[in-house]
């Protein structure tokens, strides 16, 4: 197993590679020069994007999945366990099975569909979905597809969310065993995966037309039951307190503080009529976690810092982009950017 000393040393290195605040200065751009910019600073790689000074949506996709299989390699390469491999690339796995699952139901193609590669190849998704032999993916997600399949028996129109929370449900169960154990990198990676639960659960229960809707895609790997999250569904403000409060009643501190923080995102949602609070708060889960105690990493911990950054400097990169290409203003798209603190 490769030394932690010389992961981190590696890192120490890559570090200077973030785009820190050149990220906010590309929302103050239009997508031609932002695109340019980004190859000017090494994101992407060898990519050729950006050569001829124009914009395309397909070029800055190209740029954007060139560092993100860099950062996969990455992954694999440096990984300290299995469990951080995992944590990772089954996700992708999870998304891409999924995927191939819609387009078996749907008819489109899975291709458009498909994040990059994670620990399962490609290849084998679409051999075992060709010979229908689901024995092919890991029992989780072989599971996942079974689950999925007993929705759809009875026709599949109007059960997308049903769909979603069956491959949701599954991947959380296998990232919350994968990470069982000692160790201080597991340790967070646990924590997060609560609080994520948690917060997918709180989205769903405020997009749902019903608590009996949300039940059914409640993902049960985080602190607070499907019952708490009754205060979503109460008819008024004066009767989600109370269901609040009941919630409340006899919790530890761990769970008082997890239900605090899912009533509040609740009430911002019925103040505004959006959920995107609630959503910006699921997305930034891990890198909020790991921000607040950077200075005091170690181990394993620095490398998985490092992942989460890289995670999130894409994905803001391709929110950039696609505002930019929208018109919006730089003040709008500032809003939509995930840890936006670790640019300053």
């Amino acid at each position: 197993m490769i030394s932690r000393t010389y992961v981190n040393g590696v890192i120490a290195a890559k570090e200077k590679y973030f785009l820190g605040e050149k990220l906010l200065r590309l929302t103050e751009t239009d997508a031609a020069r932002a695109l340019r910019a980004l190859k000017e600073s090494g994101f992407g790689g060898d990519s050729e994007s950006a050569e001829n000074g124009n914009f395309s949506t397909d070029e800055a996709e190209t740029l954007i999945a060139a560092e993100e299989a860099k950062t996969n390699a990455f992954i694999r390469e440096y990984a300290g366990s299995e469990a951080e491999r995992e944590y990772f690339l089954s996700p992708l796995d999870s998304h891409n099975v999924k995927a191939y699952f819609k387009a078996k139901i749907t008819g489109a193609e899975a291709a458009e569909m498909l994040a990059p590669e994670g620990a399962v190849p490609l290849k084998k998704i679409a051999e075992a979905f060709e010979k229908e032999d689901f024995s092919l993916l890991p029992a989780y997600l072989g599971a996942a597809v079974k689950q999925a399949e007993n929705v759809c028996e009875n026709g599949a129109a109007g059960k997308g969310a049903e769909v979603g929370a069956a491959f949701e449900k599954a991947l959380y169960g296998h990232l919350l065993e994968a990470c069982k154990g000692a160790g201080k990198a597991r340790r967070a990676l646990r924590g997060a995966l609560q609080e994520k639960a948690d917060l997918t659960n709180l989205v769903t229960a405020l997009r749902s037309s019903s608590e009996s809707a949300a039940a059914k895609q409640y993902v049960p790997c985080g602190l607070l039951s499907a019952e708490d999250f009754g205060f979503c569904f109460a008819e008024s403000g004066e009767l989600a307190e109370k269901a609040y409060n009941k919630a409340c009643a006899g919790a530890g501190g761990a769970k008082k503080k997890a239900l605090k923080a899912a009533y509040d995102l609740y009430l911002n949602a019925k103040e505004t009529g959006s959920v995107a609070a609630a959503e910006k708060r699921l997305a930034e889960t891990e890198i909020r976690l790991f921000e607040a105690r950077k200075y005091e990493l170690s181990g394993s911990e620095p490398f998985l810092y490092y992942v989460l950054r890289k995670k999130t400097e894409c994905a803001n990169v391709r929110a950039t982009m696609v505002c930019l290409n929208a018109g919006l203003k730089d003040s709008e798209i500032k809003k939509r950017l995930r840890g936006i603190w670790i640019c300053i």
